[in-house]
């Protein structure tokens, strides 16, 4: 494939992450609107993010091979497809059993997406090393969640109110699937072996462990690094939301930096991990230290959000890598770990703020991190792989 149909492609799977990651957000910064609204709770406001991801977790395991068996091309527009779908849901929605089930057609279409955008990413290298392309596809994911926490309480403030806001979220998703029928074609991979090789594959869960650390944590330290920010130094709202994006974003630079750094052959693949978790937990410190002024919380947000994005590309290829016979599951079950680490971490640092303190919640990140850095003395990285 020609670079300009190369670079084309890269656009284009890149915004198909970008509508991916609309979904994760798109109803956060509206959740006052939309509590008083319809009369919800906190507990149902948080039901709506475990919809997404339950169904994410579980569709992307049993769709892993879905691109293998009728191509990349095809499966990525079934799954941002089916995220416009829920997303237009959620916008029409009437009660909050339409907005769960809005949510959970978001989590099937992220599911089926992720999976196929990677095996996309590497059917446009076609053997050669994908692993800026994949740092890039992946940067995606966080560009889209900040975009919605940045982007969407604006438009509710323009007088369109939480629909209005959803309504537009939806018209940039469907553009973005419009956009994807330009996108070159490549073509499947055959596939020997399925999920249960990855299951099997000790190396794989190691990955699972390497992105729980990574996207689970970003995700969750991320739902609470704005509230960390208006509680710890009495900032205005709109303030505390903005310095707390920029973990997110530092985490979209890190990660196609991190697949350069892979594709330039700087460093090898399992030491890139340890550097990533390295750095979360020296951002974690910066931000668990008693008294630390704004600007050094700041810089502790920061160097975390580049900590879990730098080993991105290094995780998924060595997760593909871990089981050559079904490539796409093994970065399914990566892919599982760091979906389960929202799921069990944003309410842990609940549960550790409320009893302790916010100490006690970016403790909680640390040993995560910790242990993954822990995982990478058994991991083999991409290169160590037969």
């Amino acid at each position: 494939m020609d670079d300009a149909r190369r670079r084309l492609g890269l656009a284009l799977v890149t915004g198909a992450a970008v509508s991916n990651g609309i979904t994760y957000a798109d109803h956060a910064p509206l959740i006052p609107l939309i509590a008083a609204q319809l009369g919800l709770t906190d507990l149902q406001i948080g039901l709506l993010s475990t919809a997404l991801f339950l169904l994410s977790l579980t569709v992307g395991l049993s769709t892993s091979g879905l691109a293998d068996r009728i191509g990349p091309n095809r499966t990525v527009l079934a799954g941002i497809a089916l995220s416009l779908a829920g997303s237009v849901v959620l916008a029409l929605a009437p009660s909050y059993g339409w907005l769960l089930a809005g949510k959970a057609v978001q989590g099937v279409g992220s599911g089926i997406t992720f999976v196929a955008g990677a095996r996309y990413v590497a059917g446009l290298y076609a053997g050669s090393r994908s692993h800026f392309g994949l740092g890039l596809y992946g940067a995606g994911y966080p560009l889209g969640s900040a975009a919605a926490l940045l982007v969407l309480p604006s438009v509710a403030t323009l007088g369109l109110g939480w629909r209005g806001s959803l309504a537009a979220s939806s018209a940039v998703i469907a553009a973005i699937t419009l956009a994807w029928l330009a996108a070159p074609h490549v073509e499947r991979v055959a596939r020997t072996g399925d999920v249960l090789d990855a299951f099997r594959s000790g190396n794989a869960w190691l990955t699972a462990l390497q992105h729980s650390a990574g996207f689970g944590l970003a995700i969750a330290s991320g739902t609470w690094i704005s509230v960390f920010l208006l509680r710890e130094f009495a900032l205005p709202l709109a303030v505390s939301g903005l310095l707390g994006s920029l973990l997110l974003l530092v985490t979209v630079l890190a990660r196609p930096f991190g697949g350069w750094l892979l594709s330039r052959e700087h460093v090898p693949t399992r030491h890139l991990m340890r550097a990533g978790t390295l750095t979360v937990i020296a951002g974690v410190a910066l931000l668990a230290v008693p008294g630390r002024p704004l600007a050094v919380a700041v810089a502790g947000a920061l160097v975390l959000g580049a900590g879990v994005g730098l080993p991105y590309s290094a995780v998924f290829n060595t997760a593909a890598a871990s089981v050559r016979g079904a490539p796409g599951s093994g970065q399914a079950l990566a892919a599982a770990g760091g979906t389960a680490g929202v799921m069990l971490g944003a309410p842990i640092m609940g549960f550790a703020v409320q009893t302790f303190g916010f100490w006690a919640a970016w403790l909680f990140v640390g040993l995560g991190a910790a242990i993954a850095l822990a995982g990478t003395t058994f991991l083999r990285g991409e290169e160590e792989l037969p």
